[in-house]
């Protein structure tokens, strides 16, 4: 049986670093879209895995999803902790840019997956 996707309960928890973005003062309103988008298509996705996902997806196909999924939420942490650490100017120029494009791959990879 298929399950939601789980989020890890470790330091770097997906949900802590998107919650942490939202109250920065470091970003912008674009990457808060993203989180809301990311939050949306989320729990889009679970529900589609939750639902249908268990009578489409062989193990392999959910386990493929699972990877990935966990691929794009270690780029959009990574991104956000380098914006963390970076310098302002830094910041500005490539870690923001950046941030931006690993929430919205993330979005629209989980916005996909709950399309099915």
């Amino acid at each position: 049986m298929l399950e939601r996707i789980p989020v890890p309960e470790e330091d770097e928890n997906p949900n802590q670093i998107l919650a942490e973005i939202i109250v920065s003062k470091k970003v912008g309103g674009l990457h808060l879209r993203r989180v809301g988008e990311i939050l949306v298509a989320r729990e889009e996705m679970n529900r589609w895995l939750y639902m249908t996902g268990k009578q489409v997806l062989s193990p392999d196909e959910y386990m493929r999803i699972v990877e990935r999924v966990l691929e794009l939420e270690e780029a959009y942490i990574r991104a956000w902790r380098d914006c963390e650490s970076g310098e302002r100017q830094w910041r500005l120029d490539v870690g923001l840019p950046r941030l931006d494009t690993a929430l919205r791959e993330a979005a629209e990879y989980f916005a996909g997956i709950g399309r099915r």
